[in-house]
């Protein structure tokens, strides 16, 4: 599976939880991860673009047979070297960024989560209407 975007940290009734959200079979999905492995992850400093495999194994202790979770990095997304980008001067860009963040925010202060078409959406109708307003 892929990492598309920082895991969203929160608590609940049972404790802290980690939510990643994460590109598996070609489809988005949620994935809840065990503290040890959110730990591995940050130690390891992965982020979006990294692929990495979860494998769930049976260890025995004794009588018990109890599971531990394996992390495998498959490929580590390559930092991009950044291109200067020339501004046309109307302040569109810097309005739909500014709108694309609030969309962010809103998000996250509502505790919900958002698929990244929904956020484009909700940042869409900021600018749209921000641009009639203005």
């Amino acid at each position: 599976m892929t990492l598309l975007k920082p895991p969203h940290i929160g608590s609940s009734q049972y404790g802290e939880y980690y939510l990643y959200s994460v590109e598996a079979d070609g489809e988005e999905k949620s994935f809840f991860a065990t503290p040890e492995i959110h730990n591995q992850i940050s130690e390891m400093k992965l982020g979006p673009g990294d692929t990495v495999m979860i494998r769930k194994l049976a260890v025995q202790n004794g009588k018990r047979v109890n599971a531990k979770m394996m992390l495998e990095v498959v490929s580590k997304e390559q930092p991009k070297a950044e291109v200067p980008v020339q501004s046309s001067g109307d302040k569109l860009k810097d309005l739909l960024l500014q709108c694309v963040r609030d969309a962010a925010d809103v998000v996250r202060e509502a505790g919900i989560q958002f698929s990244n078409d929904e956020l484009q959406k909700l940042a869409t109708t900021l600018f749209i209407q921000r641009t009639r307003n203005a």
